[in-house]
């Protein structure tokens, strides 16, 4: 009887199994561990995850957060999981900014920083640095989560303070900041406009921008291109009641 090609095995059956199975398979042998932290791999495992009946709401209290499994193929009560912080903070102190394959983007009220955090594994990564770079502002700023043409996971930050914007890009692969060049003679750097959470679908980013009167005529949509790392601008459809929002969906 013959053997199934070792990528055969690893990325059409085991990376379909349900990431505690998954954890489990990295005790195999030295090789399987390798493949499996490899970036193919996590990518093809996030696909099948994405597609599964079985998901996880994350349920935050005051002093608790709980994960919650939802399958609605099979709905039915099924006890939460406690979720245990690795850094300090009360999850009614927290903002979560963006979410990307099982990675949460958070920003923590009490010193502003952006930490990127897998609660499932506990494992996280505060993004500050020394360089003022990772602090993030709720009441101005913009976030968005991404995966590059590389399979690099990223953070787009765009920051607004005292009547000027700059845009930073967080590479996980590098573990390093770099700037990128926002639209030229635009007006969304002003605090008379409020950006929408984005939205990742088709290889951009997507930010809805309105000015605070909230007119049909002052809605933009922003697009960022995650691999070309460039902005456009999209027309906002045309509405006949004044007061009118707008949400993105992928």
């Amino acid at each position: 009887m013959s053997c199934l090609p070792f990528l055969l095995v690893m990325l059409d059956i085991i990376a379909r199994l349900p990431p505690k199975n998954v954890a489990q398979c990295k005790l195999v042998c030295k090789e399987w561990l390798d493949f499996i932290l490899e970036r193919k791999f996590v990518r093809a495992h996030c696909h099948y995850v994405r597609a599964s009946a079985d998901q996880k709401l994350l349920m935050v209290g005051w002093k608790t957060i709980e994960v919650h499994s939802l399958n609605y193929k099979s709905p039915g009560f099924i006890l939460p999981r406690g979720v245990t912080r690795p850094f300090y903070a009360y999850p009614s102190r927290m903002f979560f900014l963006a979410s990307l394959d099982g990675m949460l983007c958070v920003c923590l009220q009490n010193t502003c920083e952006l930490v990127v955090w897998n609660p499932l594994t506990t494992k996280f990564k505060k993004l500050a640095n020394s360089n003022s770079q990772g602090f993030y502002k709720v009441d101005s700023d913009a976030l968005g989560f991404f995966v590059d043409s590389s399979d690099d996971y990223n953070i787009l930050h765009i920051k607004r303070r005292r009547g000027t914007m700059t845009v930073y890009i967080y590479s996980m692969e590098l573990n390093s900041w770099s700037t990128v060049r926002f639209l030229k003679h635009r007006p969304y750097h002003h605090y008379t406009y409020l950006w929408w959470p984005a939205t990742l679908c088709g290889g951009g980013l997507y930010f809805v921008v309105a000015q605070c009167h909230g007119r049909s005529d002052g809605l933009t949509v922003i697009r960022f291109d995650v691999n070309s790392k460039s902005f456009s601008e999209l027309c906002f459809p045309n509405a006949y009641d004044d007061e009118v929002s707008g949400s993105l969906i992928s």
